[in-house]
């Protein structure tokens, strides 16, 4: 027992140093840290095993199971920090356009890959079903489609950073990324219960139960608002009355692993949970505000470990196989963000080019669909198709990661935004000299 208890926390120091190591060489190199922490956790495997260091099981039971509560961890904290921004009059100042985009894009994305991945599933035999059978892969498909959904804002931030940009196009970009990953989480909440139903009644095959279908999803989503408003309106009361920010780190910390907990005990979904928890806490005072930047000091060495553990999970002997799928992923997704966005803004009178280009803008793809592909996996119902899950899911970050910065510069450079933010401090600059000069 003590013994594995050592080789745990070895393992965790690992998966720390080494993600730590080439999320560094990642940034020199010019690509995202993510990145990095990926490759890590795949070259760390592949030595594990080259070496002889453990066997497969041994492996699993380290790197899988007893490290299960990381995964938990760090998706509950990115939960509750996507919703630091979701307040009221902020959405309200965004106006109605933005908010119709992002909401538009989104939909569109999880219906075009939930159909596409489910159509060309059938047809290559996903997961062990008879070719054409189409609402066998139906489940798997609408957990693809939830994942999809999802962005990466630290991407396109940096992005935007890199090129100074400035003007319309970037507000509403930094708006619309911003919304998308609280969109994804409630998307890909409410589809995870649908395929569960989906799989545990045998709608899929026998097509009855149509209204027991929908009942369980309803009846998860609006048990998790109704504990998340309890847990936010808690949270309120308890950072009202803690003052030091290591305090504040701690209680807030200890708030949210017992919620996620406490919902996961009772049924419900804890991504659900903490969300509306953040979204009570963010729009009851802007005193919170400092409740969220408490829980940034513990997020960096959690999602380091958190993004190598993935990179641990993935198979690469099982690449070829799940190509068919990755690629119908990949391809449906970017369908699916370019006419989401054209729609949702031509719906929202957005003209310019906010129509034209802001979908090529939003394909990279990152931590939030890492951690809800963890989620799927650890699904007991979805258990026979954790390989394609893992396996699609990581090709499909590792690459929107490397293509998806390129075409969001290409995106802001064809918007004639790229630089304006440069211009306009220069002109300041200029205008001051004259002043000065003037006078």
């Amino acid at each position: 027992m003590l013994l594995e208890e050592v080789e745990l926390i070895f393992v965790l120091s690992v998966l720390l140093l080494s993600g730590y190591a080439l999320g560094i060489l990642a940034k020199r190199a010019r690509l995202p840290e993510i990145t990095g922490y990926i490759a890590a956790g795949i070259v760390l495997k592949q030595a594990i095993f080259w070496l002889g260091l453990m066997s497969d099981i041994k492996f699993t039971k380290l790197f899988s199971r007893d490290l299960i509560p990381i995964n938990h961890l760090a998706l509950a904290l990115i939960a509750f920090a996507v919703c630091r921004g979701l307040r009221l009059e902020q959405m309200k100042q965004l106006g109605k356009g933005i908010i119709c985009i992002a909401s538009v894009q989104a939909i569109v994305t999880f219906v075009a890959v939930t159909i596409g991945v489910a159509v060309i599933g059938s047809y290559a035999n996903l997961g062990g079903a008879p070719a054409g059978s189409f609402m066998n892969v139906l489940p798997l498909a609408i957990v693809f489609g939830g994942i999809a959904t999802a962005t990466a804002p630290a991407a396109t931030v940096a992005v935007i950073r890199e090129l100074r940009a400035k003007g319309p196009f970037t507000t509403t970009l930094l708006a619309t990324v911003a919304m998308d990953d609280a969109i994804a989480l409630l998307i890909f909440a409410f589809g995870i219960t649908i395929a569960e139903s989906l799989l545990t009644m045998g709608v899929a095959t026998a097509g009855y139960g149509a209204s027991r279908l929908w009942l369980r999803p309803l009846v998860e989503v609006v048990g998790s608002l109704c504990l998340g408003l309890l847990v936010g309106i808690a949270h309120h009361f308890v950072g009202a009355k803690v003052v030091g920010k290591v305090e504040m780190m701690t209680a807030s910390l200890g708030i949210i692993t017992f919620t996620s907990g406490l919902s996961m005990l009772l049924g419900l979904s804890p991504l659900l949970t903490i969300m509306a928890a953040g979204f009570v806490l963010a729009n009851i005072s802007r005193r919170n505000q400092r409740i969220f930047a408490s829980i940034e000091g513990v997020q960096g060495p959690v999602f380091v470990i958190f993004f190598t553990l993935a990179g641990t999970q993935l198979h690469l002997e099982n690449l070829f196989t799940c190509g068919i799928i990755g690629a119908s992923f990949l391809v449906f997704r970017l369908l699916g963000k370019v006419g989401g966005a054209r729609l949702g803004a031509s719906i929202a009178h957005v003209k310019g080019p906010a129509r034209r280009y802001l979908g090529l803008a939003l394909l990279p793809q990152a931590g939030v669909a890492i951690g809800l592909m963890l989620v799927a996996q650890e699904n007991p119902y979805l258990f026979a198709y954790r390989y394609v899950l893992v396996d699609v899911v990581l090709a499909s970050v590792a690459l929107n990661e490397l293509i998806g910065p390129p075409f969001a510069a290409y995106a802001l450079r064809r918007s004639g935004e790229a630089g304006l933010s440069r211009k306009t401090e220069t002109s300041k600059t200029l205008g001051a000299s004259e002043e000065r000069y003037d006078s």
